[in-house]
């Protein structure tokens, strides 16, 4: 992959806490998970049966206060979808991304450092495919990285206020392939995004390629009322309180 002019990002991985090209230190944070048929090395390769062992691997870091020192500018238009309880708030952020950020993540997930997860619950039910991507996002596409932590801290300000409680966040990246595979379309169930304070959920596609991907919120008044659906186009954004049944 390659940026704008052709110039190529440099290949690294997350392991053994080696140094990680156009992120500082004090951005990281040592974390320690196993390896094995969960992950892969790569985003279309896969190891099924190595023996699972526990790495050292960098977390990535955010330190919120310092951040909202500063004053954080709303985007150029925005959709609130207020309910009588604060936590089912949630907006709606049109043309968040351009074209050229778009094709920059695409991109992204292509840096070798980029692994599958299969981190969710057992009882879940869903079809999809997840990678993280945070940390070649954070190197090689800063100003889009502070893009999305700067929405989804200003989303916070206006409708849930919870970041202040925090002198630091750990902001997890995951690029979902939702493809349909045997007749059987992409899904996932209702769900909580564990110990996410605030999700921002952003379409990558053209809706003209796919059917279905509707986003359904609880209708603000009663679970036994219809929920709102919310509908994105290639680019659009939705922000909710991902740790709090929507």
């Amino acid at each position: 992959p390659s940026v704008g002019g052709g110039e190529a990002w440099p290949q690294w991985q997350n392991r053994d806490l080696a140094p990680i090209p156009g992120i500082e230190n004090e951005s990281l944070s040592e974390d320690s998970s196993s390896e094995g048929s969960s992950t892969s090395s790569r985003p279309h390769s896969s190891r099924s049966n190595a023996a699972k062992k526990r790495v050292r691997k960098w977390r990535l870091k955010f330190a919120v206060k310092k951040r909202l020192r500063r004053e954080l500018m709303p985007p150029r238009q925005h959709q609130l979808h207020r309910a009588p309880r604060k936590r089912r708030n949630f907006l709606v952020v049109p043309q968040l991304l351009s074209q050229e950020e778009i094709r920059l993540l695409h991109e992204l997930w292509r840096h070798p450092s980029v692994e599958e997860i299969k981190d969710r619950k057992k009882t879940l039910q869903y079809r999809h495919v997840a990678y993280r991507m945070e940390l070649p996002l954070r190197a090689h596409g800063h100003e889009l990285y502070m893009k999305l932590i700067d929405t989804m801290a200003w989303a916070d300000a206006i409708l849930w206020q919870k970041l202040p409680r925090n002198e630091f966040a750990y902001p997890e990246v995951e690029y979902i392939v939702y493809e349909a595979k045997g007749g059987i379309p992409g899904s996932i169930e209702p769900h909580v995004d564990n110990h996410s304070a605030v999700t921002i959920v952003i379409l990558l596609s053209d809706p003209s390629e796919f059917t279905g991907g509707v986003n359904c919120f609880a209708s603000p008044e009663s679970e036994d009322l219809p929920a709102r659906l919310v509908s994105l186009n290639c680019g659009d954004a939705v922000l909710f309180r991902g740790e709090k049944p929507r």
